[in-house]
């Protein structure tokens, strides 16, 4: 089940009021059980200023930090504080949140999923009402057993993750094209155009 599962989305004022609630906990209050990585354009972090932990990632251009969920569909990235108390509790953080995903992924681990004639899968879209669709894609478990012969991932906008079957036809490959294309033209973030090696999303050396 989805950690956001909201009906309608809530006024501005509201998501500013929640935001302002949250800034002045400490890490110690803040809810681990809330924890997420998300999968951001590398260039948020170009100007060396970001105030928290992140990790760039093998596949050019895409990058790793975290967040807290909040309420009103609000998030707060992990800063260097919050990252050094974890640490000094001996919290692997890096790992709850990825853990978290998987927790709130059971049900739903993709949200469409597309199919031969004869029922085979081979594609599937991984866009949550949470926005962090593409961080199940950090989920390697599913996609290969869904995709045993191998597949490819992309993340044409930040809410929006795909993963492509290896051995998808020319066909299939077209219409997974034109979505991420579409995606990425016209998503409130884009991120990446295409489709990559999964080996991409791991962290860069």
């Amino acid at each position: 089940m989805s950690p956001w599962p909201w009906s309608k989305p809530p006024s501005d004022a509201r998501q500013v009021e929640a935001l302002r609630a949250r800034l002045d906990k400490d890490a110690a209050d803040l809810p681990l059980d809330e924890l997420f990585p998300v999968l951001v354009p590398a260039s948020f972090f170009s100007l060396g200023n970001w105030p928290g932990p992140f990790a760039l990632l093998a596949l050019p251009g895409l990058a790793i930090t975290w967040a807290v969920f909040q309420a009103e569909q609000t998030m707060r990235y992990v800063d260097h504080r919050m990252g050094a108390y974890w640490d000094s509790q001996s919290i692997d953080w890096r790992a709850r949140a990825l853990e978290n995903v998987r927790r709130t992924s059971l049900e739903h681990p993709w949200t469409h999923e597309f199919r031969r004639d004869d029922g085979r899968l081979f594609a599937v879209a991984m866009m949550h009402p949470d926005g962090i669709g593409p961080a199940r894609l950090l989920l390697h478990g599913n996609l290969e057993a869904a995709f045993p012969e191998g597949y490819l991932v992309g993340v044409p906008e930040r809410s929006c993750g795909l993963a492509l079957s290896v051995r998808a036809t020319d066909a299939e490959k077209a219409k997974l094209q034109d979505l991420a294309a579409n995606c990425h033209r016209n998503g409130t973030a884009p991120v990446l155009d295409g489709f990559y090696p999964a080996a991409g999303l791991a962290v860069s050396s």
